[in-house]
């Protein structure tokens, strides 16, 4: 897994084998996990997260979807934290 983010209780992470699947992103909190789209952004799969919970998530990965896409084009197999300047931001 590759960490790209994390936002107060959240982490938001590819996996590192990705190559033939669309753009994604993961979102994991204890054990509350969701996969999102990135073309369109959209939610793929929720394992435990509230509906406001997803509502808060959905808007945070599209407001950082270029640069979550510019990742993605860019992918490694470093498995270190992108750091990348305010890429996303949840309001509890």
């Amino acid at each position: 897994m590759i960490t790209l983010h994390r936002s107060g209780q959240y982490r938001f992470y590819v996996n590192s084998g990705y190559t033939q699947e669309s753009p994604y992103i993961y979102v994991k909190h204890e054990s509350h996990t969701a996969k999102f789209s990135l073309r369109p952004v959209a939610l793929q799969s929720n394992n435990g997260f509230s509906r406001t919970e997803i509502g808060r998530l959905q808007q945070a990965v599209s407001d950082a979807r270029d640069l979550l896409l510019k990742h993605w084009a860019n992918r490694s197999e470093d498995k270190t934290v992108v750091s990348v300047q305010s890429l996303l931001s949840i309001e509890d």
